[in-house]
């Protein structure tokens, strides 16, 4: 039987590998390693900061790049994606994957290269109460960039699906989050007065939209 063509495919936009941050960081690394594991060359490009512990190179199959960003919440994302695409643009390879949205402006450069690239778009930041007035109109816009600059589009929630199909015409391929099964284990509820199937948990950044006081207060 014919083996299917091995690529070289990079993964850019999010803070890397390991994942220690959120949603994205947690789907390269899942995504990556499934890549990796059937003979595909996964590049991650990841975000560097002062006082890290030492850079990896590789991480469960995968290459790492290390690159900088500004110290900035408005400009770490883009900047950081903007160095990854150039780098990237002088190592070609054969896809690129984009996380985000906001990155939107990158992808043309990545697009010239003649490298196809699939965006996932994430959740509606322009609706997110943390940004101002500028960084919502740009939120807004990159969304319709996206569309026009991206091969694919990704989304990981069929409202989002949704959303983008309404408000662009976008149809985007529908990919949901996902968790390895396990067993799990009930040694430590003991410590906390806790018992099998007889408590919440929530797992989330202290973001206004997670709504984590009204699931406290439920």
């Amino acid at each position: 039987m014919t083996q299917p063509p091995r690529l070289s495919i990079a993964m850019v936009g999010t803070r890397g590998v390991p994942a220690r941050y959120g949603g994205f960081e947690t789907c390269v690394e899942e995504v990556g390693r499934r890549l990796a594991a059937r003979g595909h060359r996964v590049v991650v490009y990841c975000r560097q900061t002062a006082g890290e512990e030492p850079q990896l190179r590789r991480h469960e199959g995968m290459d790492l790049v290390h690159l900088p960003a500004l110290p900035r919440r408005s400009l770490e994302t883009l900047s950081h994606t903007a160095l990854s695409v150039a780098h990237l643009a002088r190592h070609r390879t054969d896809v690129a994957l984009v996380f985000n949205a906001a990155n939107a402006p990158t992808l043309p450069l990545v697009r010239a290269r003649g490298i196809p690239v699939a965006t996932h778009v994430d959740g509606l930041e322009w609706l997110r109460s943390k940004w101002g007035s500028v960084g919502k109109r740009y939120y807004r816009a990159a969304e319709a960039l996206a569309v026009r600059w991206s091969d694919a589009v990704i989304a990981d929630a069929p409202g989002i699906a949704r959303y983008y199909r309404s408000e662009f015409g976008a149809s985007s391929a529908l990919i949901s989050y996902g968790a390895p099964i396990i067993e799990p284990g009930h040694g430590r509820l003991a410590e906390l007065g806790l018992e099998p199937r007889g408590y919440h948990l929530v797992v989330a950044r202290f973001e206004p939209e997670n709504h984590v006081h009204v699931i406290v207060r439920g």
